[in-house]
């Protein structure tokens, strides 16, 4: 993990602590029964931090495993040999599981996790992006091909699939993410191979009925 925002004064030798309230978690509803803080706490005795359910009641803080209505803040490890940092983890109790719960706390700075690319999962739905269609003369390489027709003289065209791209902006991960699920499809060219009858007198061998 990596140390993001590290507010240390060394001047001082002491962090400037960012006063955060009202950061809203939900207990996973699967073990482990644990949350993550935006930031790190600071660790202090006593502590100053805070935790209660949406409903307004309050949890108790441990350094134990907790119990129903406790919790046990990750003071223990040290991230980076910084004896004052942790990982900002918070356990609860698998009864308190699927509940919200609300923290106030000094935050002190991030710990990034440098597998965050490889392993944030984002939840998007469906592409909306329709079925188009174009039909050009010929197409140098295709991908399969239909016939269709019947008769003695032949023609060739192809198809492609064009799409607009995303427009300019700035989004969140999950709203990028979504924008090309959205205009995601597959390309494919077809040939399309097709007879007829021509019924004439153009000697085009098809004189079956022309005037």
């Amino acid at each position: 993990m990596a140390i993001v925002d590290y507010r240390f004064d060394p001047f001082l030798n002491s962090f400037n602590v960012k006063p955060i309230s009202g950061e809203v978690h939900k207990i996973p509803t699967n073990s482990p029964y644990e949350i993550k803080l935006v930031e790190v706490p600071q660790k202090t005795d006593p502590s100053t931090l805070r935790v209660a359910f949406s409903t307004g009641e309050a949890l108790t803080e441990i350094s134990a495993q907790p119990a129903q209505g406790q919790y046990w803040p990750d003071y223990l490890t040290t991230a980076h040999g910084i004896p004052d940092w942790n990982t900002g983890t918070i356990l609860f109790n698998a009864a308190d599981a699927g509940k919200t719960v609300v923290v106030s706390y000094n935050g002190i700075g991030t710990l990034v996790d440098s597998r965050i690319a490889s392993q944030l999962t984002v939840d998007v739905s469906s592409s909306t992006q329709p079925d188009r269609e174009a039909i050009v003369s010929s197409a140098l390489s295709y991908d399969s091909q239909v016939s269709s027709g019947s008769g003695n003289i032949h023609s060739t065209r192809g198809r492609i699939l064009t799409h607009r791209g995303i427009g300019a902006g700035t989004y969140t991960l999950g709203a990028l993410l979504q924008k090309l699920v959205n205009l995601s499809h597959t390309q494919e060219y077809k040939q399309d191979n097709f007879s007829y009858n021509c019924n004439c007198d153009c000697n085009c061998g098809d004189d079956s009925g022309g005037s």
